[in-house]
């Protein structure tokens, strides 16, 4: 059986939530709209948690934030 680890996330500015989801047993994760102000944060509870994250998923555009996928890159290639 598959355990999945899931974090609920908020930015208090634009009111947002990103969500973070990996698979307890391989480690790999997801993080679904990050949002640029709050990278640091999302980057260390991934290696904090010891996550690799293989995915940033953007659900829809968003005009009151822009997104963190781009630095998530750069910190997690």
């Amino acid at each position: 059986m598959v355990k999945c680890i899931l974090r609920q996330l908020f930015e208090n500015q634009s009111s947002t939530y990103t969500y973070l989801l990996a698979d307890s047993t391989t480690k790999e994760a997801l993080i679904i709209d990050p949002v640029i102000d709050t990278v640091e944060r999302d980057a260390k509870l991934i290696q904090q948690l010891g996550l690799n994250l293989r995915y940033a998923v953007n659900t829809h555009v968003h005009a009151d934030h822009i997104t963190g996928s781009g630095k998530l890159k750069a910190i997690f290639p």
